[in-house]
């Protein structure tokens, strides 16, 4: 049996970052992603149809594509400044998709620019280890050590004690709050992440299993965490990702 894994990033980036920092942080996430799953390495563009999204490889293993350079240009330069976003998904296996959006949400008064990554893959349910999926989030944490990493933390909403913010979910990623199990009890595990030497963020991990947003009890679970965290101010509500 194959499970839904997604797993959403969100950053600020203290610029609107040029095309090709943006497409070296699309390729990093693909290398992590093809390190620790089954996912090809070459991406194609999204398309209106699954026809029209096998027709142009963006990336491969040797990175971006020349008619890669040429889409991800004219996407970014057609409201440039403002907007960019990109879908591509893994045509061979069909079970993996990225989504990257970088936006420009900038008032007179304050600088404001946002990325949200999301990917969604399917994996089996004997490949849905904790230690599995907690060294990718890892790996993930320090390539973006400033980014809110959410695993698996959109279900369903009227079973979510907070609708308005980011969950726990199976996995959480905390940048700077140096956490430890004490700290959040009803968790089963917090992982303090290091780069260059320095925690730079905590990895929350709800249940030692793949949380089912079917079953009650991984809801009753998720929700004490949670409430934790909110508890402790560190629950960020998506209006301010």
């Amino acid at each position: 049996m194959k499970k839904r894994l997604t797993i959403e990033l969100y950053f600020k980036p203290e610029m609107y970052l040029p095309l090709p920092v943006c497409i070296e942080q699309i390729e990093q996430i693909l290398n992590i992603l093809h390190d620790h799953t089954h996912t090809s390495q070459d991406w194609y563009l999204c398309g209106s149809s699954k026809k029209k999204s096998s027709i142009y490889k963006l990336f491969d293993k040797e990175g971006v594509t020349q008619i890669g350079v040429e889409k991800l240009s004219k996407e970014y330069q057609k409201d440039s400044g403002n907007y960019f976003s990109e879908a591509i998904w893994d045509k061979e296996t069909e079970e993996a998709s990225l989504l990257y959006i970088l936006s420009n949400e900038s008032t007179e008064q304050q600088k404001r620019f946002k990325i949200q990554i999301k990917l969604n893959f399917d994996l089996l349910l004997s490949e849905m280890r904790v230690e599995t999926i907690q060294n990718f989030i890892i790996a993930l944490a320090k390539l973006f050590n400033d980014a809110y990493i959410m695993v698996n933390g959109r279900y369903t909403r009227e079973l979510r004690v907070f609708p308005d913010r980011l969950s726990a979910g199976w996995m959480l990623y905390l940048p700077q709050p140096e956490l430890t199990h004490k700290t959040v009890p009803e968790s089963f595990n917090v992982i303090n992440v290091t780069h260059q030497n320095k925690v730079t963020g905590s990895l929350v991990v709800t249940t030692p299993h793949f949380f089912d947003e079917e079953n009650i009890d991984d809801i009753k679970k998720v929700n004490r965490v949670d409430i934790r965290l909110r508890d402790l101010g560190i629950l960020p509500l998506y209006a301010d990702m």
